[in-house]
C-alpha cells in the first residue's frame, strides 16, 4: 500500500516570489494606487513568510516597451524596501510576453533552482495587451510549458477585461487568471485579490503543493481533506435549509419559523441578522468580521470559524474577493448580517441555533 508523504517542515521551503508589473504609459492615472497596492503585497509577502516559516526571495521586474533591469532579483523579502511613487516612472508600449519570458528565465538561474523544495510564483499585473515583445514572442508558450512541467511554477496574471482566452492558450490556468479594470476602484479589488492569492499559495506550500493552480478562485479540489476533517465539525449547531423560491434571508427564515411551532421554539419567533449563512454562487467581497462556513455534502459535516478561512487560503484581517472555483463535494457559505440579502432558489442556507 502506497504511503502519502507528509509535507516537508516548513524550514526547508523555498518559495521565490516575482512581481512583473507594467509600467506602460496608460497606467498614468492609477500611478498612486499601483504603487500602494505593490506595497500592501510587499507587506503581505512578509507577513506570510514569516507567520508560514517559510524563506522567501522576492523579486521586481517592471516593463513598458522594453523589460527594465530588476529592481530586486531573489532578495530575501524582509530585506526588500517599498517602492516609492518616483520611482515608478510611466511611459512606453506593453511588451508584456518579453516581460514575462525574462522573469521566469532569470528565476530559472537563481540558487537552488532545482531543488525539490522550491517553488516559484510569477504575478503579472498589466492593464493593457501585448504590442511590443521580440524576444520571446515565439517562445514563451514553450517556455512555460517546460517551467509548469516541473510542478513547481506558478504564474497568476491580472489582466484587462478581453484577455482571458490570450493567456489561456499560453497553459495558464483559468484559476490563475483574472480582470481588473485600471481605475481606483479597480485597483483596490486588485489588491484584495492579490492578498487572497497570496494566502492561497502560502496555505498550499504549507500542506505540501508546489504549485497552485487557483490563485484567484477557491478551489477545494487543492484543499488537504486530512486537514479538513481534522477541524471541529459544527453540524450540530446549524439547521440547514433548501431555498424554495428567491426571496430575501428575512423573509424566508421568518416563512420556516412560522411553519413550525417546534422550530421556534428552538430558534426563535423571527430571523436574527448574523445567524444565516447563504451559499457561494458567484464572486463576492467578505469583510474580516464575516464567518466562513465549509459543508461537506457526503458527510454532512461542517466547518467553520478562522479555520474554514485559513483553509480556503484567505487572510485574516482583510476583504476578500472570493470566486466560485472547483467546490467538488463541498459547498462555501457566507454570514449575512443583512435583512435583505436575496437567497438563489435550489441553494441551501445555514441557520445557527
Amino acid at each position: 500500500m502506497a504511503v502519502k508523504k507528509s509535507a516537508p517542515p516548513a524550514a526547508d521551503l523555498v518559495n521565490h516570489i516575482a512581481f512583473v508589473v507594467d509600467r506602460s504609459g496608460s497606467m498614468r492615472r492609477i500611478k498612486a494606487q499601483v504603487v500602494r497596492v505593490f506595497n500592501n503585497q510587499l507587506d503581505t509577502v512578509q507577513r506570510n513568510a514569516k507567520s508560514a516559516g517559510q524563506k522567501t526571495f522576492l523579486s521586481t521586474f517592471m516593463f513598458h516597451s522594453t523589460v527594465d533591469k530588476p529592481r530586486h532579483l531573489t532578495t530575501p523579502v524582509e530585506s526588500v524596501p517599498k517602492l516609492a511613487l518616483k520611482d515608478f516612472k510611466l511611459g512606453g508600449s506593453t511588451a508584456l510576453l518579453d516581460a514575462v519570458g525574462t522573469a521566469i528565465t532569470r528565476l530559472q538561474k537563481a540558487k537552488g533552482a532545482t531543488n525539490k523544495n522550491t517553488s516559484f510564483l510569477v504575478i503579472v499585473i498589466t492593464d493593457g495587451h501585448e504590442n511590443a515583445s521580440s524576444t520571446y514572442k515565439k517562445s514563451l508558450k514553450g517556455l512555460i510549458a517546460q517551467a509548469q512541467k516541473t510542478g513547481r511554477w506558478s504564474l497568476a496574471f491580472l489582466v484587462p477585461p478581453g484577455s482571458q482566452n490570450t493567456l489561456t492558450r499560453f497553459g495558464i490556468p483559468k484559476g490563475n487568471v483574472t480582470v481588473w479594470n485600471a481605475t481606483a476602484t479597480g485597483a483596490k479589488v486588485m489588491d484584495e485579490k492579490l492578498s487572497a492569492g497570496l494566502s492561497t499559495f502560502y496555505a498550499a506550500r504549507a500542506s505540501g503543493k508546489k504549485s497552485v493552480t487557483s490563485f484567484f478562485t477557491t478551489d477545494m479540489s487543492k484543499v488537504d481533506v486530512k486537514t479538513l476533517s481534522a477541524l471541529k465539525d459544527l453540524s450540530k449547531g446549524f439547521a440547514r435549509w433548501t431555498v424554495d423560491k428567491e426571496r430575501s434571508i428575512r423573509d424566508f427564515v421568518n416563512a420556516k419559523l412560522q411553519a413550525s411551532p417546534a422550530m421556534r421554539k428552538k430558534l426563535g419567533a423571527a430571523y436574527e441578522p448574523g445567524r444565516g449563512f447563504y451559499e457561494l454562487t458567484k464572486p463576492e467581497t467578505v469583510q474580516p468580521k464575516k464567518n466562513i462556513a465549509i459543508l461537506d455534502k457526503k458527510t454532512k459535516a461542517i466547518f467553520g470559524g478562522d479555520q474554514a478561512r485559513h483553509v480556503l487560503g484567505m487572510p485574516a484581517g482583510a476583504n476578500v474577493k472570493v470566486k466560485p472555483g472547483n467546490h467538488l463535494t463541498y459547498s462555501i457559505f457566507v454570514e449575512s448580517t443583512s435583512n435583505n440579502r436575496k437567497l438563489v432558489r435550489g441553494t441551501t442556507l445555514l441557520y445557527q441555533q
